[in-house]
Formats: C-alpha cells, sequence, structure tokens
C-alpha cells in the first residue's frame, strides 16, 4: 500500500509541472485542444458544438461581443515571449491572418467535443488555400478589380454604380429624405464599415490608390467623399468632390500644425543641463527597478547634453539607473516597418532590445524622459 502511494505521489511530481507548462503556453494545436478541455467554460462548449464552422469567429475576442467573447485563443496569439509559440506553429503552417488562426483551434477543439480525431492538415487547408490566393491578389490588389470576392469600384462614379445595386428603390427614397449629415452618420459606422474593409480602403486597392491620387489618404475621409457624394448625387445637385477634398486637407494640415505647434511648445521645457527623470516607456530590467520607480525610492536620471530640434530627439547622459544592468532605452517590440514588397506596416521580425548604463549618452524621444515642472 506504502510502495503503491509514493509511486503515485512520484508521478504526480513527474508530470504536473509538464501539465502547468502545457496549461499555460500550448505550442501547437494538439496542446491548445487540451488545454481548451479544461479551461473553455462548458456553456461555451455546447455554443461551440452548435455553430457552423465559418461563424466560430464570432464567439472569439475582439471579433465578437466585447462582454462575452472568449479570450483565451486571441491572448495565445498575440501574447509576449513565450506566449506567441502556437502563433509560430500556425504561421509555420502558411497561416497568418489571426481570423484564420483562432478559427482553425476552434474547430479542432469542435473536433474533440464530438469524439472525432483531429486532422490538421484537412482542417488548416481551406485557410492555407483562401490566404495564398489572396497573397496572389495582394501582389496586383491596386490594380486588380476585385479582393476576396468582391468588386472593387475603381473611381466616385463606379462607387455610385455599385451602390444603386445595393439599395433598393425603397431604401434609395429614403435615404433622400435624410440630410447629408444624418445619411453618413447612420451609415458611417456599419455600413460604411464593410465597405471600408470589403472595397480595400484600409488595406491599399484601386479604389485607395484612386483617393490616394487626390490626396486623401484616410479610410474614412474616403468612405466620407463617398457617402456625401452618393447622397448629393441621388439628390441631382453638384458633387462637389474638389471642394469636398479640400475640406478634409485643410482638416488634417490644420490638426497638423496645431500638433506640431503643441510639441515644439513640449519640447522647448527640456533644457541643457537640466536633470531629468527617466519614464520607462520600454518597461523595467528587473522586478525590483519596477518596484523602486513605483515606490519613488530611486529614480533613474539623466541629464540633457544635446537637443535635435527638428527630430524631436534629446541626448541624455545617464547618471543614475536604479539597477547594475541600466535602463532599457530601446525596443522594437511595437516598432513597424513598411514592406516594399506586400505593401504593408509589418511588425519587426526580430525583437532588439538595447539596455544603456550609467556614463552612457543616448538619444532618445523627449518624451521618454521627464522635465522638472
Amino acid at each position: 500500500m506504502l510502495s503503491r502511494l509514493l509511486i503515485c505521489l512520484f508521478l504526480l511530481i513527474i508530470f504536473r509541472p509538464c501539465y502547468a507548462q502545457e496549461k499555460g503556453v500550448p505550442k501547437n494545436l494538439k496542446q491548445a485542444v487540451r488545454i481548451l478541455e479544461i479551461d473553455c467554460p462548458d456553456v461555451l462548449k455546447s455554443t461551440i458544438r452548435r455553430t457552423r464552422n465559418d461563424s466560430l469567429i464570432n464567439l472569439c475576442y475582439p471579433w465578437g461581443d466585447s462582454q462575452t467573447s472568449y479570450k483565451t485563443v486571441e491572448e495565445w496569439l498575440t501574447g509576449d515571449n513565450e506566449n506567441v509559440k502556437l502563433d509560430k506553429y500556425l504561421i509555420g503552417k502558411g497561416i497568418s491572418d489571426n481570423k484564420h488562426k483562432q478559427t482553425i483551434v476552434l474547430i479542432a477543439f469542435k473536433e474533440t467535443l464530438f469524439k472525432r480525431p483531429v486532422n490538421e492538415d484537412a482542417i488548416i487547408k481551406p485557410y492555407l488555400d483562401i490566404e495564398l490566393k489572396g497573397a496572389k491578389e495582394d501582389r496586383i490588389r491596386y490594380t486588380t478589380d476585385s479582393l476576396r470576392g468582391f468588386y472593387i469600384p475603381k473611381d466616385l462614379q463606379d462607387c455610385f454604380r455599385k451602390l444603386n445595386q445595393f439599395f433598393d428603390d425603397t431604401t434609395k427614397a429614403n435615404i433622400k429624405k435624410l440630410s447629408e449629415r444624418e445619411f453618413a452618420s447612420r451609415y458611417h459606422r456599419s455600413f460604411g464599415m464593410w465597405l471600408r474593409n470589403n472595397w480595400g480602403l484600409w488595406g491599399g486597392s484601386r479604389l485607395s490608390q484612386y483617393f490616394h491620387e487626390l490626396g486623401i489618404d484616410f479610410a474614412e475621409d474616403m468612405s466620407g467623399i463617398i457617402f456625401d457624394s452618393y447622397h448629393r448625387d441621388l439628390l441631382g445637385t453638384q458633387i462637389k468632390l474638389a471642394e469636398q477634398v479640400k475640406f478634409y486637407k485643410d482638416y488634417w494640415e490644420t490638426a497638423r500644425q496645431r500638433a506640431l505647434k503643441d510639441k515644439q511648445e513640449e519640447f522647448a521645457n527640456y533644457k541643457l543641463g537640466d536633470t531629468v527623470k527617466y519614464d520607462y516607456p520600454y518597461g523595467y530590467v528587473s522586478k525590483k527597478q519596477e518596484e523602486d520607480a513605483d515606490k519613488e525610492s530611486c529614480i533613474s536620471k539623466g541629464i540633457v547634453v544635446q537637443k535635435d530640434s527638428k527630430n524631436f530627439f534629446i541626448k541624455v547622459k545617464v547618471i543614475t539607473t536604479c539597477d547594475i544592468d541600466g535602463i532599457i532605452s530601446s525596443d522594437n517590440k511595437d516598432w513597424l516597418t513598411f514592406n516594399k514588397v506586400t505593401k504593408k506596416w509589418e511588425k519587426e521580425k526580430k525583437r532588439v532590445i538595447i539596455k544603456s548604463k550609467e556614463t552612457a549618452e543616448v538619444w532618445f524621444r523627449y518624451k521618454d524622459w521627464k522635465y522638472n515642472e
């Protein structure tokens, strides 16, 4: 009896760490499914069983209801450090779209709920085919007349033609009764979101290129012009496209000038020779450094030794770091670089963290440091 108990305790000690590690961080689809069996509430399991595969994504955060949608799978795919193992696993299978990744995980889980074997290749293949087709489209997205199965208008008049197909005569009559502002505000969020996504106004398309050539760069401004122009076209009034374009250009130029003035005023507060306090924008090198910063028992400081007024950078000589390893002065975790091949802003593939120790002179964004008010 005693020997049997000792064996059980030995097995518990051996296997418990593995289970704990698996529970926190799945590194592949098989582990993810096993964790979901424990983590997923029974009510959600029942919902997953009843839900069509192409609608499973609506159960996940952030695609479903923000209050009730399931967040675990999304956290596995967007976490830091070891939490991206599942993400890397699916990327290795050729899946890069986050919606597809979450859907694949839930389909695999759904198979286990029905006591069916999980055929990863069969589950992944339809989404891999979609992404391969999408990759081909992306290479010609600024010239092709369709993306992801949706026709892309080539200009404003072509937009009117498609909108006339979307709206029946009753809807058009009701639109005419609305003021221009009422029509735009009523359709901006729902139908406007559909239009911005599926006509490639965010991701890029021949229609977005048409607006770029007019000097309009923001997708919401593009859809605003489309709605205002369509409303005017229905009423038979002048579209005044040049006037609309000027309105948005003037708006953003005014905003840019205001932001520049605010930045210049803030930057002027940093004087050569002043002592400044580090704000730890990239995190801490140790838990103790973080605790010291919270309690203000030790404050990392530096001296402003040079200023770059054009780019709003300051060179700081670090004099106190509150840790032998210094301060984290740079981290490219959230940096985006424009990929000239894919025509997209993408995260850096390799994370680089730079630490600066005492006496080092380093260029920083001025907001990385607090000046003495």
